[in-house]
C-alpha cells in the first residue's frame, strides 16, 4: 500500500489528538515573532536600571541576524499630554547584540512616566 503525504498527516493528527493535544493548543503556543516593547520586529529593550550617576539606563537588544539601525526617543508629558522634555538617540546594532543606553532623565522621575518611541533609521543615517 502506497502512503501519501495526506495519509501521513492524518495519522500524525490522530496521534496528537489521542495523546490529548488539540490543533488549537499547538497553534496557540507557536510564536512566529517575538513580543516586543519597541514596536520593531526582534528589537526589544530591557534591564531598565538607575546608573551610578543617577540617570535611567536600559539595554536595547537586536535579536535579528542582520545589523539594525534604530532611532529612539523618550519624553515626558505635562498634565495635558503635551511634551515637555525629550531625549533622542540612535543605535547601530550588530546582529544578535545588546547596547546599553543612558537617558538624560534622572531616576527621581519614575520610569513609567517616560514615553518611548522607536523606529527604524535608514542605513548610514546619522543625526547631526
Amino acid at each position: 500500500m502506497r502512503r501519501t503525504a495526506h495519509h501521513c498527516y492524518g495519522a500524525v493528527t490522530i496521534g496528537l489528538l489521542a495523546a490529548g493535544w488539540s490543533l488549537g493548543s499547538i497553534a496557540a503556543s507557536t510564536t512566529l515573532a517575538p513580543v516586543t516593547n519597541t514596536g520593531l520586529n526582534n528589537i526589544n529593550f530591557k534591564s531598565v536600571r538607575c546608573s551610578e550617576a543617577g540617570f535611567w539606563m536600559l539595554d536595547v537588544i537586536n535579536n535579528n541576524f542582520a545589523p539594525s539601525t534604530v532611532e529612539y526617543f523618550f519624553w515626558l508629558e505635562d498634565e495635558q499630554g503635551d511634551a515637555i522634555d525629550g531625549d533622542p538617540g540612535q543605535l547601530n546594532l550588530a546582529p544578535k547584540s545588546r547596547e546599553s543606553v543612558t537617558l538624560k532623565f534622572a531616576c527621581d522621575v519614575p520610569f513609567t512616566e517616560l514615553k518611548p518611541h522607536f523606529r527604524w533609521a535608514p542605513v548610514g543615517f546619522t543625526r547631526p
